[in-house]
């Protein structure tokens, strides 16, 4: 269903501070620090998989407005929010690879995994592989149903035309949005303190609430 796995970077690993050959008490604590390094690491790389997914939805969705409706201003939108979060995307992706962080990638139409897995060493690096993999399962398993999630509302909305399918195409995205726009002021709060993320996130929040304001007016113009 998915395309995803962790990218072990030099930049991760090089926070953790000591590798193999430490003494006994040494390694120990080298692994924890390294566990949480890893855990901070995994809780950034989960919280960008989550932006990337919002801007493969509404891009998905939009092109299915483009399809099913036949409303010039609802198609106007549509090639709005396909702009809009693909550039989002492209930035985020940029942002991203800057970090080491490798971001889940989704086929929304078919499906598809691959993993990919490095071997490194070390009782610090051994302890950012434990911090990674916390909670990784239950993640993976939570990223599954959120796609299968999305499936069901395509699908639902892929059956609708006409007056019938803007309504329900604007009240998805009016969710979806709004969905983004608490995540990015959750991300702004947790790491205000990564300069380049901030500042991604901060010309992110205005395009969201632009998104809520447009989809707000439409529903409003269609009418009960």
């Amino acid at each position: 269903m998915r395309m995803r796995r962790w990218l072990w970077s030099a930049g991760l690993l090089a926070g953790v501070g000591l590798g193999a050959g430490c003494a006994h008490d040494e390694a120990k604590q080298a692994r924890h620090r390294g566990e949480q390094v890893g855990e901070a690491f995994a809780h950034k790389v989960r919280f960008a998989d989550q932006l990337s997914l919002l801007n493969q939805e509404q891009i998905t969705l939009a092109h299915l407005a483009l399809q099913r409706s036949d409303n010039p201003e609802v198609r106007r939108f549509a090639q709005e929010l396909i702009r809009d979060h693909q550039r989002n995307q492209e930035e985020l992706e940029t942002l991203a690879e800057s970090k080491a962080l490798s971001l889940a990638t989704v086929e929304l139409s078919t499906e598809a995994l691959s993993t990919d897995e490095l071997a490194i060493g070390g009782a610090g690096t051994e302890g950012a592989l434990e911090g990674l993999e916390k909670g990784e399962k239950k993640y993976n398993k939570q990223y599954d149903k959120q796609v299968e999630k999305f499936y069901e509302k395509r699908d639902a909305l892929a059956g609708l035309s006409g007056r019938e399918f803007d309504k329900a195409f604007l009240e998805q995205v009016t969710d979806d949005q709004d969905r983004a726009k608490e995540l990015v002021e959750e991300g702004l709060d947790e790491y205000r303190d990564d300069t380049t993320l901030a500042v991604f996130l901060g010309r992110t929040a205005p395009v969201l609430s632009g998104h809520l304001q447009r989809a707000e007016l439409l529903k409003g113009y269609l009418g009960d």
